[in-house]
């Protein structure tokens, strides 16, 4: 199961482009998704950790490549989780509970 979640990752990235460090969802679900084998939750704690990680990647850093903060300036998007990483957080923290 875990293979086939990491085997539709890999192909939403080829799709999509976005990679881990392009403050996208990507940045939980891959940590999610390794994690996984381990339980559920590890994969919410991992999922949580990349989200909160979203939130220090501004253009200034790391230029975001993808997903809505490539528009977006560095002001505004620092301290600030993407919105996309945070719906897997919580994705991931509900099936944990």
């Amino acid at each position: 199961m875990v293979a086939v979640l990491k085997e539709g990752l890999s192909r939403m990235q080829q799709i999509g482009g976005a990679q881990v460090g392009d403050r996208t969802m990507v940045d939980a679900l891959k940590p999610a998704l390794d994690a996984l084998e381990d339980g559920p939750k590890s994969a919410a704690v991992a999922a949580r950790k990349g989200a909160i990680h979203t939130s220090t990647i501004v253009k200034a850093k790391a230029k975001a490549k993808a997903g809505r903060a490539a528009y977006i300036s560095a002001e505004q998007l620092e301290g600030y989780i993407d919105l996309g990483a945070e719906a897997v957080a919580r994705l991931f923290e509900q099936l944990s509970a």
